[in-house]
């Protein structure tokens, strides 16, 4: 990032922050995964009338984004316009619209965080399906994952009064509806990073530098029968919490010490995989990336954008391979996941004896060098009633054409109370604690 990009950006001191009666700075924040099937989602308030948007909470990207029909600027008293526009492609979907400041809350009336002059993307156009059934998206990671262009030249040429990107500054007529197409048309104006939401909480001294999770599912618990997703939100294997402020302070969430991860790289929450390895079989190498893939930064990323933990296709073929080695029905069972069409799939529930299945067990570099085991039991990469009752979904894919990257998305979570933590050493750390 550029000294000239923080300067511009970075909040001023016209911007004031609230935590209202909350104990040491920290709150726990309910969550929901039922609204973006299995990513968890907390209510985040926009503007001075406060209007509730359910947001995934995801660490694989920065932008607050938020779509048009659960959020009206134009009744937005604190609404400043900015010449900022965003366009934003995710492993799926995308959208792009125009960068407004605005307030935004979290938490209750009693316990809650408030920051005035917040980075909020409105989602003009996107992608089918892009936010699932949630309102929007909540990024947590760091700068450069928030881009944005400068269209005060094309505003300025076409004579645009106010020269803002909102409201939206292009005719239909006159624009392309493809996220990739916009993409391209930004290209030719400046690009600056905006500060992204957690970083503001953070620079302003709300919260200190860190969050956590607490999390029971990385797929929607469709309990033994069909229900409405009213009585499925209820479900308490359905809930989380989003700990903001100071994480190890809640202690009633965890137990046992810490495993410490290390953060290698601020562009997203960016890890080193040493292997993965199934019961006793032999561990298997992670890949490491090629040289036309460094802009990934390293072979692993802690997502919790991502419901399923995302393999490279030759690390995921060794892994059925070991399973086949302990038991040749494990074979039949995993046939429906030789293959992935980018929807979650299901096998029957009752072929099923999650007794026989083996721990599986994947290594990651730890702060100082050591090798740090998460352990995932069957009842974690195994999700019972998922996606549909008496149904099982196995919770881990792999992407073709994808680099050799894993993505470690929330069934690693699911054993753990995860702390992710930006103080520490340069990059920060990943901190995980046996769940209470």
């Amino acid at each position: 990032m550029s000294n000239t990009t923080e300067q511009n950006d970075s909040p001023e001191n016209n911007t004031s922050v609230e935590f209202k009666n909350s104990s040491q700075n920290s709150i726990e924040i309910p969550i929901v995964n039922v609204y973006a099937k299995g990513d968890y989602c907390a209510q985040v308030f926009i503007g001075h009338r406060k209007e509730p948007a359910n947001l995934v909470l995801d660490t694989g990207s920065s932008t607050l984004v938020v779509q048009s029909e659960d959020y009206n600027p134009a009744d937005d008293e604190c609404l400043t316009a900015t010449v900022y526009a965003q366009s934003i492609t995710y492993g799926m979907g995308g959208w792009f619209g125009p960068v407004v400041k605005t307030k935004v809350s979290m938490g209750s009336e009693s316990n809650s965080v408030e920051l005035d002059d917040v980075n909020v993307a409105v989602a003009h156009k996107e992608q089918p399906g892009n936010f699932m059934g949630a309102d929007g998206i909540l990024g947590l990671a760091y700068y450069e994952l928030n881009k944005a262009y400068d269209l005060s030249e094309y505003l300025n040429e076409n004579n645009i009064k106010p020269a803002f990107t909102y409201p939206w500054f292009l005719a239909d007529e006159q624009q392309d509806d493809s996220v990739k197409e916009f993409k391209k048309f930004l290209k030719d104006y400046p690009r600056e990073y905006l500060t992204p939401y957690f970083t503001q909480l953070e620079t302003q001294g709300v919260v200190a530098n860190q969050f956590a999770f607490y999390v029971h599912r990385s797929s929607v618990y469709q309990t033994d029968s069909k229900r409405p997703l009213e009585t499925l939100e209820q479900h308490p294997l359905n809930q989380g919490l989003f700990v903001l402020g100071m994480p190890r302070q809640h202690k009633q969430l965890y137990q046992g010490d810490f495993k410490k991860v290390k953060v290698l790289d601020d562009k997203y929450y960016n890890v080193h995989v040493e292997s993965l390895q199934v019961g006793q079989c032999a561990a298997r190498k992670a890949p490491l990336l090629k040289q036309i893939n460094r802009r990934y930064r390293s072979n692993g990323i802690m997502d919790t954008g991502a419901s399923a933990i995302v393999l490279p296709k030759s690390l995921f073929d060794q892994m059925l391979e070991d399973f086949k080695s302990i038991n040749p029905q494990f074979d039949t069972i995993l046939e429906p996941y030789k293959t992935f069409e980018g929807v979650e799939e299901g096998v029957d529930a009752s072929l099923l004896d999650l007794a026989q299945w083996p721990d599986i067990t994947i290594t990651l570099e730890g702060f100082d060098d050591e090798s740090v085991e998460l352990v995932l039991t069957p009842e974690c990469y195994w999700q019972m009633h998922a996606p549909e009752p008496n149904q099982a979904s196995f919770q881990f894919v792999f992407l073709e054409n994808w680099p050799n990257q894993c993505i470690l998305g929330l069934p690693i979570m699911t054993r753990y109370y995860t702390i992710f933590d930006r103080r520490e050493c340069e990059f920060g750390g990943v901190f995980f604690a046996e769940k209470k």
